[in-house]
């Protein structure tokens, strides 16, 4: 079984971590924690004078780094707590839902579990873009892992709307 755990360094992806953590996985289960570095709002490539560039080259790479070491530290993580577990990790640049959903097609997962830390008022609105657009465009099933904060803010928006009625 191959499992990709998309992360970030985000509260909802220590929980997914913890959730991944006290389950039972069959032996032979292969995981990928994933993070993806979105784009800067400042484009490295638009930057003509080599001070600036240098400047965003620097701030990437330590953003690269700061992404490696946490991810480094998950796969730790599971490794101590899953008996056996084969665990990998690579950070990609993009678009989060859509390098998730091509490291799943390129590595044949059969499962994608990702948190969600929505910032929608709406408790209908329960997945965050990200989630939502892994949900409808991935290859395999999805499992969304809600945080106990992302849960009792909905659960309290919901009680807000309900009572505004």
């Amino acid at each position: 079984m191959k499992i990709i755990i998309a992360v970030d360094d985000s509260p909802s992806s220590s929980e997914l971590i913890r959730s991944v953590i006290s389950r039972k996985w069959p032996a032979d289960t292969n995981f990928k924690i994933l993070t993806v570095l979105e784009p800067s709002c400042v484009s490295y490539a638009d930057l003509s004078i080599s001070e600036y560039a240098h400047t965003a080259a620097e701030i990437y790479a330590k953003r690269k780094a700061a992404a490696r070491h946490h991810c480094e530290a998950m796969r730790h993580k599971l490794e101590e707590s899953i008996a056996g577990a084969s665990v990998h990790y690579e950070v990609r640049d993009g678009a989060p839902w859509a390098e998730i959903v091509t490291a799943a097609v390129e590595w044949s997962a059969d499962k994608i579990m990702i948190g969600v830390h929505s910032r929608d008022v709406c408790p209908h609105n329960m997945l965050g873009s990200v989630s939502r657009a892994v949900v409808n465009h991935a290859p395999c099933s999805v499992e969304v892992v809600s945080t106990v904060h992302h849960r009792k803010k909905h659960a309290t928006a919901g009680a807000v709307a309900e009572k505004a009625k």
